[in-house]
């Protein structure tokens, strides 16, 4: 199941590498979040509760992005077909995407969370990183699973865009 689950992978890490599409608008969603909430909230700062709440809503709304385009070339290219007829381990599948979709959250908030230190915090991120990292790996983690989960639910009832 491991080589399967890393054939996988590495083939949808390369087909985003090469068409751009999921990770960049993710980007792009989460910083013209972090700017509405700026204007939208009226305040140069925001801390506590608001500043998590503000993160981890952008974060799952840009998770949102890439979960509507995690099975959309399996389901059009006849991948899931292939799939099927592969003599491997139904769940490779679910691992793989689930590892996927995974990444291009961590990637996402590599740009994401210096936006919002920036636009929205005022005192240094410093202090609260190790914690943040923590706890942003978990969301991810929740994400990846819960959103692989009804991607493939999704995908087997139209078309998924």
């Amino acid at each position: 199941m491991k080589t399967t689950v890393a054939a996988l992978l590495a083939k949808d890490l390369t087909l985003e590498w090469r068409t751009r599409e999921s990770v960049p608008a993710m980007v792009l969603f989460s910083i013209a979040t972090y700017v509405l909430f700026h204007f939208g909230l009226d305040r140069d700062r925001v801390s506590g509760d608001l500043a998590a709440g503000v993160l981890l809503v952008t974060v799952l709304f840009s998770a949102i992005l890439g979960v509507n385009r995690l099975f959309v070339a399996e389901y059009e290219q006849g991948g899931f077909d292939g799939f099927l007829l592969a003599p491997v381990d139904r769940t490779a599948l679910l691992v793989a995407k689930g590892l996927t979709l995974f990444s291009f959250l961590c990637v996402v908030e590599l740009v994401a969370v210096p936006a919002f230190a920036l636009l929205l915090l005022g005192p240094p991120l410093t202090q609260a990183l190790p914690g943040l990292v923590l706890v942003l790996a978990l969301t991810n983690a929740g994400i990846a699973v819960l959103g692989t989960l009804v991607a493939s639910l999704r995908s087997r009832h139209g078309r998924a865009t």
